[in-house]
């Protein structure tokens, strides 16, 4: 708890909570118009349109900006700890860094899960208005609740991935941001989030098909878009089960790359 608050100080220590929430809303609802307006473009010329495609680009580009934006942060925290050199003082105990990485990522899924939601409004409200049509959204206390229960779930998956880059980075000494970034990019391609996986090349389109990223954002679809197919329960209990196993991958390399980075005697060193 400790730890996330510290990450909740972090982002918004220099302001206030509103105007610190207000502000990382501009860049998901840019990520999402832009994902939009390529559709909207391309499908307009094919005379194509179709306004259940578009609430399906606009609900997988705001969920997997919510996902990139916090599966990251156990790396960030690493890198800035190592430079600021915070991260050695983590190890006042035994076991003691896994929590304040777990903590870091709480406190920005709380943020990011608020952010992401903002967009998906702001970019649904300025889409109606610019591409002129109606969007096939279902928001009712029960399907904003089932969306609450698919966010909550996707943590151990998203989680389990910033644990993953983690034990990277804590060896890393240049271009830290590199691999997060590139993984976001290719989590954009596998997860669904602008098309249907299956669209993908065997056999990759059969590994995007039960990665848990890509059931949360199948489940969250089925909750928010009139019409759209699929059981909710089913897509979300293979995102928690693939969540789970995310995570305790995640925890074993990063405790292993921790056993192997004590050893060597790299935690407290700026460059490895």
């Amino acid at each position: 708890m400790a730890s996330a608050w510290a990450g909740w100080q972090r982002d918004f220590g220099w302001t206030n909570p509103i105007a610190g929430l207000s502000l990382k809303t501009i860049g998901p609802i840019a990520s999402v118009l832009t994902a939009s307006t390529v559709y909207w473009l391309g499908s307009s010329a094919a005379r194509s349109f179709d306004p259940t495609n578009l609430a399906y680009i606009l609900v997988g580009a705001a969920l997997y900006a919510h996902v990139a934006a916090y599966s990251w942060v156990p790396s960030l925290a690493i890198t800035e700890g190592k430079w600021s050199n915070v991260f050695t003082q983590v190890y006042i105990s035994p076991k003691s860094s896994p929590p304040y990485l777990a903590g870091r990522c709480l406190a920005s899924f709380a943020t990011s899960a608020i952010t992401s939601g903002g967009s998906l409004v702001g970019a649904s409200v300025i889409s109606i208005y610019l591409f002129n049509t109606g969007l096939p959204f279902v928001l009712t206390p029960v399907s904003i609740g089932l969306l609450v229960v698919a966010l909550v779930v996707n943590i151990f998956a998203s989680m389990g991935l910033g644990f993953l880059l983690s034990a990277y980075t804590i060896f890393a000494t240049k271009f830290e941001w590199a691999l997060p970034v590139y993984v976001s990019g290719l989590l954009m391609v596998f997860s669904g989030a602008l098309f249907p996986v299956t669209l993908l090349p065997w056999p990759v389109s059969a590994v995007a098909d039960v990665l848990p990223f890509t059931e949360f954002i199948r489940a969250a679809r089925v909750a928010l878009i009139a019409g759209y197919p699929g059981s909710f329960w089913y897509y979300l209990g293979l995102s928690f089960v693939g969540g789970l196993v995310f995570l305790v991958l995640g925890l074993a390399a990063y405790a292993a790359a921790e056993h192997r980075a004590r050893r060597l005697g790299v935690v407290d060193r700026k460059a490895v």
